[in-house]
């Protein structure tokens, strides 16, 4: 008698637990969702978001694009982060190493806190996109259409790669040889402009096929194409969203910093620990919340830089350093005289932070507003060069 009624109570007490456990993970489910479908809400409500779109090839990342958008003023900005990105790198790799060893497609959660952390602002959602995957996104929606300067006509291993220059549309098999290709005569800075050229394009193209795309075969096939956090309710409001964006409006910056060889592998160090970075990320979030249009040139600081001292090539090296800052620099020249003592450096348009932000990076006290309307008018910032410059910095 006993017997029966103590498996009764664990009957009674196993149902129970059955129940508590359906009631908590049906709780757990909705929180979730709707945490990942704060995406739906922002854009209802016309607040920035933020998405992190990954380009990989089976379990290896390519390269990283964070696409910044504001959908009360319609703009966005795009950082781009190399794969190559260096850093101390928490357990269990505990080492330095690449950002791409965080990469992993069904924990993405160590990258995306790394790319936060680097970026001084939230990633609300991730896009996943595989190259497979690409060319069966572009083909689903006719093509993609961007603009080639030059032609290509390359060959990597058993692959003919030909690409005309242009304004061409694109199928799938060309998208992916477009940001594939891998030319030792194209500079860094432009095989990323082309990367995030194709980035722009993907979502001015998403935006120009929303109607077609939200039908409801062609949007079953674009959620099997998408390894991402967004819901469906939340993926169908981007892609509704993107028919609204304003692309030719984009800004395009990516991570600037030095090279340094780690265990055989080139590494790219950002430049003052990221936080130019976080700087240019605050400032992009300032711009996109502008409804001022400003032209991309209008972004860039030219400096002049002057040696005003004896010692041969130090404009030079001056120079280098500051286009690895992805300054506009004109060609080095020598200044009035060469007996500067010390540094200085003039703001020559009334934009006083210009010449402060060109002072941090030489790490120079000296900064002077002087106007002057008889020089160049092209020129922001002129750096004379004093014998307190080592070629790095002012001491």
């Amino acid at each position: 008698m006993l017997d029966r009624k103590g498996r009764a109570a664990n009957r009674s007490l196993i149902l129970l637990i059955l129940i508590a456990v359906v009631i908590l993970a049906t709780g757990v489910y909705a929180f979730l969702q709707l945490r990942v479908d704060r995406l739906s809400e922002a854009l209802k409500k016309k607040q920035p978001v933020s998405t992190l779109f990954i380009f990989s090839d089976g379990d290896q990342a390519l390269f990283f694009e964070v696409f910044f958008y504001n959908p009360d003023t319609r703009k966005g900005s795009l950082f781009y982060i190399p794969a190559n990105l260096g850093g101390v790198l928490p357990a269990p790799i505990d080492k330095v190493a690449g950002i791409d060893a965080l990469y992993h497609r069904v924990n993405p959660g160590p990258l995306v806190k790394r790319l936060q952390d680097l970026l001084g602002s939230p990633i609300q959602s991730i896009v996943d996109i595989g190259l497979d995957q690409a060319v069966k996104l572009v083909d689903l929606m006719g093509g993609m259409d961007l603009f080639i300067p030059n032609p290509i006509d390359l060959t990597q291993g058993d692959r003919r790669i030909l690409l005309p220059s242009g304004s061409v549309t694109l199928d799938g098999d060309k998208a992916r040889d477009y940001i594939t290709y891998e030319d030792p005569l194209e500079s860094e800075s432009d095989r990323v402009g082309r990367r995030q050229k194709f980035l722009q394009a993907l979502l001015k193209t998403l935006g120009e096929n929303s109607s077609f795309l939200l039908e409801r075969g062609p949007f079953r096939v674009l959620r099997a194409l998408l390894k991402t956090s967004l819901p469906p309710r939340a993926l169908s409001a981007f892609v509704t969203e993107m028919g609204r964006f304003d692309s030719e409006r984009i800004v395009l910056q990516r991570v600037l910093g030095t090279t340094r060889t780690v265990d055989g592998r080139d590494l790219l160090f950002p430049h003052q620990d990221g936080d130019l970075v976080r700087e240019a990320v605050k400032q992009s979030l300032a711009a996109n919340a502008s409804n001022e249009f400003v032209a991309p040139a209008d972004l860039t600081i030219t400096v002049e830089v002057l040696n005003g001292t004896k010692v041969a090539g130090l404009a030079a090296r001056a120079r280098e350093l500051l286009q690895s800052f992805d300054l506009d620099v004109l060609a080095a020249n020598n200044a009035d005289n060469d007996q500067y003592q010390n540094t200085v450096v003039l703001d020559r348009k009334g934009k006083l932070d210009d010449a402060r932000k060109v002072a941090d990076i030489l790490h120079c006290s000296r900064v002077v507003s002087q106007p002057d309307p008889q020089m160049d008018q092209s020129v922001d910032v002129t750096v004379i060069l004093g014998r307190d410059f080592d070629g790095r910095t002012v001491q």
